[in-house]
This record gives C-alpha cells, structure tokens and sequence, in this order.
C-alpha cells in the first residue's frame, strides 16, 4: 500500500494551482493603470508654474555647482585608495552629466511654459527661500 497522492492527482493538484496564478496576476496586471496615466501630468497647476520652474533652475543650478566639488571628491577618494567610494562619486557624476537627464529637465521647462503662457524666472532669482530659514523674518529653526 502507497501513501500519498498519486502522480496523476499531483499533476493535476500542480495545474490547478498554476492556472490560479497565471489568472491572478493577468488580474492585478489588468487593474494597473496605463503608462501615460500613471505619470499624472495631465493634472498640473498653472498656479504653480513659476514655483516649478524656478525648482528646475535650481537644481540646474546646483548641478552646476557641486560637479567640481564631486569631481575632485573622486580624485581625493581615488588617491586614498577608496575605490568603492570613488566608484559611487563617479556614477554620481556620470547620472548628472547624462544628456537624457539635462533632456528631461528641459522638456519638463517647455511643456510647462508652451501650457502655462509663463516663462522661466531670471536666472538667480528663485521663489524659494535660502535653506536654513522658516519665514520671511529668515529666523533659524532649532531642533531639539
């Protein structure tokens, strides 16, 4: 006398359970929202246009300025012989001098102002206030 299931009943126990997870995840694939949805920009704000594109010079801006500082911590890092650390510095730089990445900051600008009729604000005149301070008074927050 055998204990257990046969081969033939495992068989078909093994398919029944297959077909459930190919229909389950077919499911949970059908209920995910498509590409151009998914992204939500369809729902900008026009108010907020200047805000945004005074956010992308920004950071433009502060690409611009922590290169070198990102360069040469590479070098110094390369020299003390920290290669895993130099190896992170330098895909660092290499994602923030990628022209698809200056592209999609550039195509974000263009759309918002083709939509909105705005410009973006003069270069160094920014609607966010310095870091570091929490109202127009620039009193610095203490943290306790």
């Amino acid at each position: 006398m055998t204990h257990g299931l046969s081969t033939v009943k495992r068989l078909m126990i093994g398919a029944v359970v297959v077909g459930s997870m190919a229909l389950t995840t077919a499911g949970v694939a059908a209920a995910a929202p498509s590409g151009s949805a998914a992204k939500g920009a369809s729902h900008f704000n026009c108010a907020r246009a200047t805000k945004v594109l005074a956010r992308i010079q920004a950071t433009e801006a502060r690409i611009a300025r922590r290169l070198p500082q990102l360069n040469a911590a590479e070098t110094k890092a390369k020299q003390n012989g920290n290669t895993k650390r130099a190896d992170r510095i330098s895909r660092r730089i290499a994602r923030l001098e990628n022209p698809s990445y200056k592209a999609r900051l550039d195509k974000r600008k263009a759309k918002i102002e083709a939509k909105c009729q705005v410009s973006a604000p003069p270069a160094g005149k920014s609607s966010n206030p310095p870091s570091g301070t929490t109202g127009p008074a620039g009193n610095h927050s203490i943290l306790v």
